[in-house]
């Protein structure tokens, strides 16, 4: 039996897989959410490409124009065009 999602709520809703990854990028994930989708993105590819992708993104504008904050808005407009091309 799998352990429990720790991202869902006392009111028994699902998490989903967007909103699990959402937590962890905007960093408001516990610890033992971060390892939960670990765990999760071991098994769900669509996961892992997600957050492959955006971890990218991030990496890239911080290193390149931003400093140390990458506004939301830019990874979304960044990552549009970019899946607009794919």
């Amino acid at each position: 039996m799998s352990r429990p999602n720790p991202f869902n709520d006392s009111s028994g809703k699902e998490t989903t897989c967007l909103e699990m990854l959402q937590a962890i990028l905007d960093g408001d994930a516990t610890e033992e959410q971060q390892q939960y989708f670990r765990e999760h993105m071991d098994k769900c590819k669509p996961c892992y490409k997600s957050h492959e992708l955006n971890m990218q993104i991030k990496q890239l504008v911080k290193s390149k124009c931003c400093g140390s904050h990458v506004p939301p808005d830019l990874v979304e407009k960044i990552k549009s065009q970019f899946n607009s091309i794919s």
